[in-house]
């Protein structure tokens, strides 16, 4: 199956926000530094996402897609993410599920639910 994604349709700047790995006695407000940030294609969760959303108890949720960066960058549902898009201003999102593409090799689906 072709994917019906094209590189094209990445225009949604996200950052990725990971355990920060400063070693200072002072912590920051969130714990957390920017790992990595990318152009996505952002859409409604899918009956499967909703899925996850639901045994996770989240009622809040996006689905992104990304290109694959061939192991450059893994993201990890230990992260959070923005989305810099006026219609998710002021969301901080967990990543509840990863989904690299096997097939094709080319994208990497992300489920992300809003934090509470």
């Amino acid at each position: 199956m072709k994917q019906k994604y094209s590189f094209g349709d990445f225009r949604i700047p996200v950052t990725f926000f990971g355990a920060s790995e400063i070693d200072s006695p002072e912590p920051n407000a969130t714990g957390q530094s920017e790992v990595y940030s990318a152009l996505c294609f952002a859409y409604s969760p899918s009956a499967k996402d909703y899925t996850v959303l639901n045994s996770a108890g989240i009622k809040q949720g996006v689905t992104i897609v990304m290109p694959d960066t061939r192991g450059q960058f893994i993201p990890d549902v230990s992260m959070t993410v923005t989305i810099s898009d006026y219609r998710y201003r002021g969301i901080e999102w967990n990543i509840l599920e990863v989904r690299p593409d096997f097939d094709d090799d080319r994208f990497v689906t992300i489920v992300l639910g809003a934090v509470q």
